[in-house]
């Protein structure tokens, strides 16, 4: 199995080390993890890390039988797939445009009728396919971030890293998009790694949060234990208390500490 494994990993940009000894054992394929904590703990490094942006100083980070860290780019880019916070496009490009690239860009360049295929397949399954000619300019906020996440999965690629992938969008949208990645990739058996600061879009969603803070694993476990203990409170500095709603589902309630 295609299982993720980080180990006593430390990065970082020159002499500032960022990560500290941040160990993620045994993320299964089909498992969707909510990457957590307060802005500057530490997840867009762990994502670069992961995704061979940067080199890590210390560690491990393992695929299946795939090293990350010594593994080249092109076999990387075939199985680790990151959508980045700015994730954009040729704006003189239409919407299939835009897919067909990002599928190129882990690939030969030469266009072939299987990947005409795999683009429409992921329009369809995203059901996109009404925006496939259209414009990169001309679409709204919600339809640019849902493209974005398109050329990220139809690479089909074991491991998906999304950093922050509802950012300034509407809570329609915010549903839309996770409820859409959460269904392809338990179809296609993929892992997904997503930061999110939303607490309850992540209670929601995710099978397990890993919370960061100051460059270090604080918890790491199903979203009900997490989201309980006292290191949410510590980390975020507020109050929180956790509910559970008429639907079955997790709220946290938080405020201001005094």
């Amino acid at each position: 199995m295609n299982n993720l494994n980080i180990t006593d990993l430390g990065a970082g940009y020159g002499k500032v080390t960022i990560l500290k000894g941040i160990t993620v054992s045994n993320v299964k394929p089909g498992e969707f993890v909510g990457l957590i904590g307060p802005n500057a703990s530490g997840k867009s490094t762990l994502f670069k890390s992961i995704a061979g942006i940067i080199r890590p100083g210390t560690g491990t980070i393992s695929l299946g039988d795939i090293d990350l860290v010594t593994a080249g780019r092109a076999q990387r880019s075939r199985r680790v797939a990151y959508m980045p916070q700015a994730y954009g496009c040729n704006a003189a490009l239409s919407v299939f445009e835009c897919i067909l690239l990002a599928l190129k860009q882990a690939n030969r360049w030469r266009v072939s009728s299987d990947d005409l295929d795999r683009v429409a397949d992921i329009l369809a399954e995203l059901e996109l396919s009404h925006l496939a000619d259209k414009g990169i300019a001309l679409l709204s906020g919600g339809q640019a971030q849902m493209v974005a996440v398109a050329q990220t999965l139809v690479r089909q690629p074991d491991l998906v890293l999304l950093d922050e992938p509802t950012s300034a969008l509407d809570l329609h949208h915010q549903l839309s998009i996770l409820a859409t990645v959460r269904r392809v990739m338990k179809k296609r058996g993929m892992i997904v790694i997503a930061a999110l600061h939303d607490l309850n879009l992540a209670a929601q969603f995710c099978d397990r949060l890993v919370l960061l803070g100051s460059g270090a694993v604080l918890a790491d476990g199903p979203p009900g234990k997490v989201l309980a203990l006292s290191s949410i409170e510590e980390t975020y500095r507020v109050k929180t208390t956790l509910e559970q709603t008429r639907r079955n589902t997790l709220y946290v309630d938080a405020r201001l500490s005094a």
